[in-house]
């Protein structure tokens, strides 16, 4: 639980690896058959010590050195994971893909992750399907196994983990294997670039992926490096816009960011980009913003909430369409608590200018609201705001407290002994 005071954030952030990249990356280091994995620039936040638990569930072991992962499968085998450790996290999923590709058969629970509304794995099962596996849905997860029997997968909508499992599970066949409908996010490239790397062939076109499996290379060990994480790049880019601060954010993909930096831009924030830099400079008022949350290269859904209190600072109304996820308002509901005017028609969130209070006391629902409560204690007049259920930010951004506190956010944690002060803390 922690309260924050009104600040300005200065100063410059170092980014950490993508939680979402890790979990392909052990994907592909099965998939390939290798005995170990070695994944560096992993930021050590929750959700990857889930996922470890799941490999340790399914006979496998690590270690940690700094932000090293060292992943042994030699004893991995196909066999049921606990619910309760598969369902804490939605990135875990592409152990389906990876267990089938490397096994032939594959048995896992119902994924989790936030709550967020729907997130299916109807896309996972029906590549599984298409490929010609055998495939057996029961009200307590999927189970696939067989051989693959056919060429072609068509994903009705854009999934991004749906994306992955169809790759991985993709590399057993004896021929190529296409693609269509696929997610393109900076993650779903970077397993290919995994693959590449180790004898894979793809081909990319508009809407499309040609997968030759038939030159893969068996590996006793892979190493992978993850990219820089983009959705905690694009929480400090708004954090600073927001707070009217200056920050320069390090070790970024700019070119993963650019619809972020286009609105950033258009609702007025100054925007200075090198080749592995971003400087942000905010500003009291912003223009209104139209938003359209959807599948890369579109506005992240995973920065929807973040930039839903950064518009509480425009000029007039200002509208969010969630595309991906329509029930992700929780953070909604908390703000109007701070006094925000903010309305919900269908999937789109109408922001209307106005300023909010502090003194009241908030939830982190999910991840990503917990960032954009974050950022509202930051901008909140008078008393602190209390976050409850703060902890939750801890599942995907790497010693969050710690970069903010550097970045001159006030604040304090409450321990089980009282109040402390951050330094006490971290």
């Amino acid at each position: 639980m922690v309260y924050l005071s009104k600040s300005i954030l200065r100063g410059e952030v170092e980014i950490s690896g993508s939680k979402n990249a890790f979990f392909p990356a052990v994907g592909a280091g099965i998939t390939l058959g290798a005995k170990k994995i070695t994944i560096k620039n992993t930021p050590l936040v929750r959700d990857i010590y889930v996922m470890l638990k799941i490999i340790e569930e399914l006979g496998g072991n690590f270690e940690i050195e700094g932000n090293k992962v060292s992943i042994y499968t030699e004893k991995i085998e196909p066999k049921l994971i606990d619910q309760e450790t598969f369902s804490r996290i939605r990135g875990g999923v592409v152990i389906f893909g990876a267990l089938l590709s490397r096994f032939g058969k594959a048995y896992i629970p119902y994924p989790g992750g936030c709550k967020i509304g729907k997130r299916p794995i109807d896309q996972h099962v029906k590549a599984a399907k298409d490929l010609g596996f055998y495939v057996e849905e029961t009200e307590y997860g999927v189970k696939a196994y067989g051989e693959i029997k056919k060429n072609k997968i068509s994903f009705d909508i854009k999934t991004v983990t749906g994306t992955e499992n169809a790759i991985l599970m993709s590399i057993r066949s004896s021929k190529e294997v296409e693609i269509t409908n696929y997610a393109k996010e900076p993650e779903v490239q970077e397993l290919i670039k995994y693959l590449e790397k180790y004898g894979v062939r793809f081909i990319k076109e508009e809407d499309k992926i040609i997968i030759d499996p038939t030159s893969k290379e068996e590996q006793e060990e892979v190493e992978f490096e993850l990219i820089p994480d983009r959705i905690e790049a694009g929480t400090f880019l708004i954090s600073a816009a927001s707070t009217e601060g200056r920050v320069r954010i390090k070790n970024v993909i700019p070119e993963h960011l650019e619809i972020v930096i286009q609105k950033l831009k258009e609702a007025g924030a100054k925007i200075h980009i090198s080749q592995s830099e971003i400087e942000v400079e905010g500003k009291p008022i912003y223009d209104p913003l139209y938003i359209v949350a959807d599948s890369y290269p579109d506005f992240a859904t995973d920065l929807q909430p973040q930039i839903t209190v950064m518009l509480l600072k425009s000029k007039s109304k200002s509208v969010i369409e969630e595309r991906v996820f329509p029930e992700r308002v929780n953070h909604v509901f908390e703000l109007r608590k701070m006094g925000a005017q903010i309305d919900i028609s269908g999937n789109k969130i109408i922001i209307y200018p106005g300023k909010i209070y502090g003194g009241t006391s908030v939830e982190a629902k999910d991840l990503r609201s917990a960032a954009s409560l974050v950022i509202a204690g930051l901008i909140a007049e008078g008393a602190p705001t209390f976050i409850r259920n703060f902890e939750i930010i801890e599942r995907g951004y790497e010693k969050f407290l710690v970069k903010i506190q550097k970045l001159g956010a006030k604040f304090y944690k409450e321990l089980k002994e009282g109040i402390k002060d951050v330094p006490n803390f971290a």
